[in-house]
């Protein structure tokens, strides 16, 4: 997408559907409709961060495309984005692009995509969704930012199907993965805080996803937090579950407060959680197949006549959202030794140039 592109205006009575149009034509968008990013609306983007609109803050591959603010700004008008929102959006492209997180190997089979968790004040002042529902539908926060991200991944970095593009199946989540925790009624410490933030600095973190996947509670959780958690373990293992075929990788669990609270009072820490999701996800080497077995030993899943899921648990992350109910959700990370998957935190800036 180039920095300046005039599309030309030819029904008075529909100019959106004209720039959908020549925006589909050349592969600008993810299949949706898109805003025009007039001039007018990429300025009031930039007025929210006090940055030269010019500086090019990454490169994104594959392609290579410099991805400067005001390029940045275009795709976050074009995803349906509010001002507001754009600070945000900066720092979750300063995360993908950080050195620790292997955003090229997003270009490979698997169907992939980064998930992105905003902690602190920024969540309240644009209305974040992270409660019920907030995976899906419904909230402009939480489906725009995630859409302007895959944008920009689009527009500076090539990824459109059939150009570098090559996931067999692609996925769904590829549109916008993107919620806030919830702190205020979690019984745990904030993911953010747990990495060393303060609770006042909003921050935005990025996960490794492969897929989605909804798991549902024994049917004594509610008496037993060591039932929970044995439960949620055992659903998190599987024979087709990329994370056993990977080295270096981690994972992340998303627990709603509910669920906090049992473990809280049970005297169970979110650290103890971690350590109890590992032992429990510790399968013997029976329960997998012989020929399937050396490869999970070549990348150091078998330990001591049993496959491991993660080297740790301090591997395995704990986010805290979702309505009240019965079900939690599990994202399988995947990785290799070359480029760890370690989920990356950025502080978001905002300060006006006006």
């Amino acid at each position: 997408m180039a920095n300046t592109v005039r599309v030309p205006v030819t029904s008075v009575d529909d100019p959106y559907g004209d720039f959908f149009h020549v925006a589909y034509e050349n592969r600008w968008t993810d299949g949706l409709p898109v805003i025009p990013p007039t001039p007018e609306r990429i300025g009031r983007f930039l007025a929210t961060v006090d940055r030269d609109p010019d500086e090019v803050i990454a490169v994104m591959p594959p392609r290579k495309g410099p991805a400067s603010l005001r390029g940045i700004a275009a795709n976050a008008v074009m995803a349906g984005c509010l001002p507001e929102y754009f600070p945000t959006v900066v720092a979750a492209v300063e995360a993908i692009n950080d050195p620790s997180f292997p955003l090229r190997l997003l270009v490979g089979m698997r169907p992939e995509t980064p998930f992105f968790l905003i902690n602190g004040p920024v969540r309240q002042e644009i209305n974040l969704n992270c409660g019920i529902g907030c995976l899906g539908p419904g909230w402009r926060a939480n489906s725009t930012i995630g859409r302007a991200i895959r944008l920009v991944m689009i527009n500076m970095g090539g990824l459109s199907p059939g150009g570098y593009a090559r996931s067999c199946f692609s996925s769904p989540l590829q549109y916008t993965f993107c919620a806030g925790e919830d702190e205020e009624n979690s019984a745990w410490e904030p993911f953010h805080v747990e990495r060393g933030f303060s609770n006042v600095q909003s921050v935005i973190s990025v996960f490794r996803a492969t897929s989605y996947i909804a798991l549902l509670a024994p049917l004594d959780w509610a008496q037993s937090a060591q039932a929970l958690l044995e439960h949620t373990a055992l659903s998190m293992v599987s024979i087709g579950n990329t994370a056993l075929y990977a080295g270096n990788t981690s994972c992340l669990v998303l627990f709603n407060p509910e669920r906090t609270r049992l473990l809280a009072d049970a005297g169970i820490s979110k650290s103890q959680a971690k350590a109890m999701l590992y032992e429990y996800s510790l399968l013997p080497t029976s329960h997998f197949r012989k020929t399937d077995l050396p490869i999970m030993e070549e990348k150091g899943r078998v330990v001591g006549g049993k496959v491991s899921l993660v080297d740790s648990p301090d591997e395995i992350q704990i986010g805290v959202m979702g309505g009240t109910g019965i079900h939690a959700v599990y994202l399988p990370g995947f990785s290799l030794e070359i480029l760890p998957h370690i989920p990356v935190s950025k502080v978001i800036e905002s300060g006006s140039t006006q």
